[in-house]
């Protein structure tokens, strides 16, 4: 079909510009500038636009005890049609090495994690990429952020944005005003 794409098994629109959800989380060194920097690498991404991003949010580790507390924050853009989800996600993986992300242990410490939680129209079952995030509703981390960003958010598989199936990450803070970035 002209106009679409195959990603994961799923006839992709490549025409029409998308919204889509990226989560950052840190929990080493100074998270809150990290996320505050990321943020701003992030918008340098050719074919991006900033949508609007939550304030920064103090959370609990989720399925690793023992770490410290993470500083969580999430970014609603606009995804102009040629940027390819792969391609984003690469993109994505650079920006975290630019502030020292090693993958040593799942669900880790780490000094930057940037997540594509969402993007509208595209559902991957894709090992390197599922979309939606297999685990956003269940972490508060993600939930609350995203509530304030963008409430009763509609996920592409057909789920709306709530908080009744939060099981880990509770959020137990917010770290700051900032940055309620509008475009």
């Amino acid at each position: 079909m002209a106009g679409y794409k195959t990603i994961g098994g799923a006839n992709i629109d490549i025409l029409s510009s998308k919204r889509a959800v990226i989560a950052l989380g840190a929990n080493l060194g100074d998270a809150q500038a990290t996320l505050r920097d990321a943020m701003a690498a992030v918008q340098e991404i050719s074919g991006l636009r900033l949508v609007r991003a939550s304030r920064l949010y103090r959370s609990e580790p989720a399925h690793l005890e023992g770490q410290p507390e993470f500083v969580n924050a999430v970014m609603l853009v606009e995804l102009d049609a040629g940027l390819d989800p792969y391609v984003l996600l690469a993109q994505l993986q650079a920006v975290e090495r630019r502030f020292g992300r090693l993958r040593h242990e799942h669900w880790g410490p780490r000094t930057l994690d940037l997540d594509i939680i969402d993007i509208e129209g595209v559902r991957s079952d894709d090992e390197l990429l599922r979309l939606p995030h297999l685990y956003a509703l269940q972490r508060d981390f993600v939930v609350t952020p995203l509530q304030e960003v963008a409430p009763g958010y509609l996920f592409a598989d057909g789920r709306r944005l709530k908080a009744d199936d939060v099981v880990y990450g509770k959020v137990i803070g917010v770290e700051s005003g900032e940055p309620d970035v509008r475009a």
